[in-house]
């Protein structure tokens, strides 16, 4: 993994679940690492691939700009997280939480009428996802994996 890499790593998951603890932030990179192996990329390649991580390419995001605040220490300590997660991925030494997830959604964010039921649980659901060609595989920090089929 390039430096490059690392550091989109780091910010991707910063942004993208800062508010999910070192499992939200992990799962994320989890997802990002299962998309490169499956798809022959790399970290960067797959951070910027366009609207799949709207923190970092969709320009009406409130998070596009979004850094540490230097004033929050919560985000520094969010930050920190990421950085040692980003560090692990680079050295080969993140453990998958997510059971090969290559996709995955907070139903919170969601206002769609198609849903999904799991485990007696009904959410909201992408409306332009095709569920047959999705496995859930578990929910973390509020989000929910699934690998493409």
């Amino acid at each position: 993994m390039t430096l490059q890499d690392s550091t989109t790593l780091c910010l991707t998951i910063f942004r993208e679940n800062r508010g999910g603890g070192q499992a939200g932030m992990q799962s994320v990179a989890n997802v990002i690492l299962n998309r490169v192996a499956k798809r022959g990329t790399d970290v960067t390649t797959e951070c910027l691939r366009p609207l799949q991580f709207t923190s970092m390419t969709y320009a009406k995001s409130s998070e596009i700009a979004l850094g540490p605040n230097p004033t929050n220490p919560a985000d520094w300590a969010a930050w920190n997280n990421a950085l040692i997660i980003a560090s692990q991925a680079a050295q080969d030494n993140l453990p998958d939480l997510t059971g090969g997830a290559t996709v995955y959604y907070a139903p919170a964010g969601i206002q769609s009428a198609a849903t999904i039921t799991l485990n007696g649980q009904t959410y909201p659901f992408p409306a332009t996802w095709n569920q047959a060609a999705l496995t859930f595989t578990t929910e973390i920090a509020k989000q929910l994996f699934f690998v493409e089929i």
